[in-house]
């Protein structure tokens, strides 16, 4: 089968869509498929193409990246020229999708599109923006896809712009083969000065919908023994660092921001608790608590939308408000003072993702929907 994925950013690029897609193509590929990933050319001094293990790599002309959205006008001209029985668009950030619908138009290749999350954008000028692209573009990219794929039922349900359609069910997928409970910490918590403190672990972009400023101000309420380990970076990095000396909690806190990917999985099992409140609709699944379960390690993560449905309450972890700060500090609490639950949580977060987001267990949903929109023609 020849597949082609349409994704505004890719690596060198760092993020949940991403990550995401990457996993996709590289089993794709060791199960024989010719994978193309067309994606923006948002940095120039990328490669216009590039082969990688088995795929290739496409990117198209952009003008530039406005409001973390590349503006790649190159897609709606560069999907035609690629040969593929199957166009998959990755949504948002949005104008990546809408070029390759437009590219696409009036031409017979079956189509599907994964609806990661809404658009956000804060204040009346954002506001008006997302009203603007969700009222006038976003329509002829959803029509253009013979399927839609959302990440949670919770999600899709209450997403504007999915109302009234058709909306396939498929998680996100972890490499359960990386993120695995018989790896050691130990290392990661002498290097840090955390042999032991309890330790609480976030993972992802420093930005402000991910609530980390929340978990930094739950960390003051808690014992002095209990750490927090922030892994990421991003626009907010240097205001969070700002945060915990105000709140006087900086000797308690651990920023790492030059984690590499081979290293993470032993970050995950350096803590006790990995905690994520996200605090918007910018998060349709969180990758990052399915990367904490695979790895064995149990979760409080925000009841929102999406993020809810990655675990059962009371059983892989727990649901806090994220927005309420006594609520979120007080779920952290509990967990961290009863070691034989953690223990028996972390088993069952293990085999939920064993379950269900395995990339293996995944990729064979996706090659179903691929077969069936092949066969409809």
């Amino acid at each position: 089968m020849r597949i082609l994925q349409v994704t505004p950013f890719y690596d060198p690029h760092s993020g949940g869509v991403e990550a995401y897609v990457r996993r996709l193509t590289e089993e794709l590929v060791r199960r024989g498929h010719e994978v193309t990933v067309l994606t923006s050319r948002y940095d120039r001094s990328l490669p216009i193409e590039e082969e990688r293990a088995g795929y290739r790599i496409v990117r198209a002309r952009t003008l530039g990246v406005w409001l973390d959205t590349p503006i790649d006008p190159g897609t709606r001209r560069l999907v035609r020229t690629i040969e593929a029985d199957v166009v998959h668009l990755h949504y948002p950030p949005p104008l990546t999708s809408y070029y390759a619908a437009r590219g696409l138009a009036g031409r017979r290749t079956p189509v599907c599109l994964t609806y990661h999350c809404d658009l956000y954008r804060p204040g009346p000028v954002g506001r008006l923006l997302t009203a603007l692209y969700e009222g006038w573009l976003l329509p002829s990219t959803l029509r253009r896809a013979q399927r839609i794929i959302a990440h949670t039922r919770t999600y899709a349900d209450t997403s504007t712009p999915l109302r009234g359609r058709r909306v396939d069910i498929i998680p996100s997928a972890v490499d359960l083969d990386r993120f695995r409970p018989d790896i050691s910490g130990e290392a990661i918590r002498a290097r840090l000065g955390l042999t032991g403190r309890r330790v609480i672990l976030f993972t992802g972009r420093l930005v402000p919908h991910k609530g980390v400023d929340q978990i930094l101000r739950a960390l003051a309420r808690l014992p002095e023994d209990v750490a927090l380990v922030v892994v990421g970076r991003g626009p907010k990095l240097d205001s969070l660092m700002a945060v915990a000396r105000r709140l006087n909690v900086e000797e308690r806190v651990r920023f790492c921001p030059a984690v590499g990917d081979d290293e993470l999985p032993e970050f995950f099992r350096a803590a006790d608790l990995f905690v994520f409140p996200s605090q918007n609709r910018l998060e349709g699944f969180g990758l990052a608590v399915a990367e904490a379960m695979a790895s064995g390690i149990p979760v409080v993560v925000a009841d929102m939308p999406g993020v809810r449905e990655v675990i059962e309450p009371g059983v892989q972890g727990l649901l806090t408000d994220p927005m309420l700060l006594g609520e979120l500090a007080a779920r952290i609490e509990e967990l961290l003072d009863d070691p034989a639950r953690r223990a028996v949580m972390g088993r069952a977060a293990r085999a939920r993702a064993e379950e269900r987001f395995g990339v293996q267990t995944v990729v064979d949903s996706l090659i179903r929907l691929y077969g069936t929109l092949i066969e409809a023609g």
